[in-house]
């Protein structure tokens, strides 16, 4: 059996294509984990206890 590889959408190439794509859009992400969610248990997973 031959498999095709399927086509890339050619939008795809428009993508996180701006230069300050890799910068956080919060300052500090873990203080705004913290203010929503609660300190994270000891595995690092905010999960929404403790706020």
């Amino acid at each position: 059996m031959i498999f095709k590889k399927p086509e890339q959408p050619k939008e795809l190439d428009e993508v996180d294509v701006h230069p300050d794509v890799h910068r956080a859009t919060e300052e500090d992400e873990e203080q705004v984990l913290r203010e929503l969610y609660g300190d994270p248990d000891e595995n690092g997973f905010y999960l929404g206890e403790g706020a």
